[in-house]
């Protein structure tokens, strides 16, 4: 008998955090009944952590003490996090998919909550609440700045619909009301419906915002969304690609402008849709992707070292095209 829920964790470089992260979703309680599988992808991931190995490794160690099934993956190469999760999705049973990072963890009862929900509104997406937690290591943010950072996080994570949606109340309620985000994990996804939003994505490379592309496709086709109060996800700070740390290598750089290749596909997906984005819903993606163009210019000024700022602003252009860069540039000063 398939599982009920497939927890999906897709893993680059994280390998110091995933033990904790694995043994969160070990614990979760009150499934027995109705079972849980655990999909890990790694994603070409170096493993450069010396005490614990690679994450093949660290999965087959787990595999001896977890009490649900494991099922492990590898990239060959690094593919980015959109196509770790489709490996994921692709693989699972479960008739839920559960969206897990793998330096975040679970509250004890997270996923029982999720499906109790579920089950009981017949919901296609069940999004709970989370708390945004410091990392126990590798966190180079502390006193004023770190509690800016806190802030700032908590509120994006607290943003929950609490009841229920239907239908295009959904896709208008995230876009243009903005009453709910649109992070994957801390949602309960159903796996079909999951799977749809995919098969409208291309193979894409993308490390950042790839939330974005992937919930609007799923909110425009879900039944039902119902939002609850219970925190079910625990979201950790630290040093990734996200953070404020200094940007030092054009690999690096290449990988938050790779943000435009969210907007770039999504603009591609809305032609085939049906029934289309409204007005204000397009005009709510054009306002989301100019928000991320104006980051990045800010990331580019505040966080790459000055050796890099001629090449890394080429790069962007690139990405971004030009003439929205120096639109987004002339805005920004005039602010």
């Amino acid at each position: 008998m398939p599982p009920a829920i497939s927890v999906c964790i897709p893993v680059y470089a994280t390998e110091r955090s995933l033990p904790a992260c694995l043994h969160s979703v070990a614990t979760q309680q009150g499934l027995e009944a109705v079972g849980l599988e655990i999909i890990v992808v790694d994603d070409a991931s170096p493993a450069t952590d010396p005490e614990l190995g690679s994450s093949a490794r660290i999965v087959s160690q787990f595999q001896q003490e977890s009490p649900w099934p494991v099922v492990f993956l590898r990239h060959e190469e690094n593919r980015g996090l959109v196509e770790a999760r489709r490996t994921a999705v692709q693989a699972a049973t479960g008739e839920f998919i559960f969206c897990l990072d793998s330096d975040d963890t679970l509250p004890p009862a997270a996923l029982a909550t999720l499906y109790r929900h579920a089950v009981a509104e017949d919901a296609d997406i069940v999004h709970g609440r989370a708390q945004v937690v410091v990392a126990q290591e590798g966190c180079q943010l502390e006193g004023a700045a770190l509690e800016t950072v806190l802030t700032r996080l908590q509120e994006k994570v607290d943003r929950v619909f609490i009841g229920r949606l239907e239908g295009a109340a959904i896709l208008q309620n995230k876009l243009v009301e903005d009453q709910h985000n649109n992070f994957l994990w801390g949602k309960l996804i159903r796996r079909e419906l999951y799977l749809q939003a995919l098969e409208l994505i291309p193979e894409m490379y993308c490390t950042m915002a790839e939330d974005v592309v992937q919930y609007l496709l799923i909110a425009h086709g879900a039944r039902r969304y119902v939002g609850i109060s219970d925190i079910v996800y625990h979201y950790s700070v630290n040093t990734g690609i996200s953070s404020h740390t200094e940007i030092t290598t054009l690999e690096r750089w290449e990988q938050v402008c790779s943000t435009a290749s969210v907007f770039t596909v999504l603009f591609a997906c809305l032609e085939e849709l049906d029934p289309p984005f409204t007005e204000s819903q397009l005009a709510a993606i054009r306002k989301l992707c100019r928000f991320y163009v104006a980051n990045n210019l800010q990331q580019l000024k505040h966080s790459v070292v000055p050796e890099l700022q001629t090449q890394a602003y080429d790069i962007l252009c690139d990405y971004w095209g030009e003439g929205l860069v120096k639109r987004m540039e002339e805005t920004l000063q005039h602010k």
